[in-house]
């Protein structure tokens, strides 16, 4: 069973000042956020959650497909809030499909972006 908890779930920011305030008001849950990031890994929803030189990524497997949207997006929100709180200047967290390759959304300001 996967617990998400209260990490950062809030999807959407008003502005960069939201943002800044959030990331500083939640900045103490980054050892809760690496824990659900290697459960992520762990549990076979994610193959790969990585930041080389500032570009987040992540490949989904199978599983996470099975999840809702609104749990797919908590999960990225995690993920996401966890590398932008060590880089405030990254964009977007790209989701890749472990199987294709290919890219399949982003995760960033604007929430979950993810193709049908």
């Amino acid at each position: 069973m996967l617990f998400i908890g209260g990490y950062g779930i809030s999807c959407k920011q008003n502005s960069d000042e939201d943002l800044d305030k959030r990331i500083e008001d939640t900045k103490h849950l980054q050892g809760h956020r690496k824990e659900i990031i290697d459960g992520m890994l762990d549990g076979g929803l994610a193959s790969r959650i990585e930041n080389p030189s500032g570009e987040p990524y992540i490949y989904v497997t199978q599983p996470f497909y099975l999840l809702s949207k609104g749990e797919q997006a908590s999960l990225l929100n995690v993920v996401w809030y966890y590398f932008i709180t060590q880089d405030r200047s990254l964009g977007v967290l790209t989701i890749y499909d472990e199987d294709t390759g290919n890219e399949i959304g982003t995760f960033g300001r604007k929430g979950l972006l993810m193709g049908e």
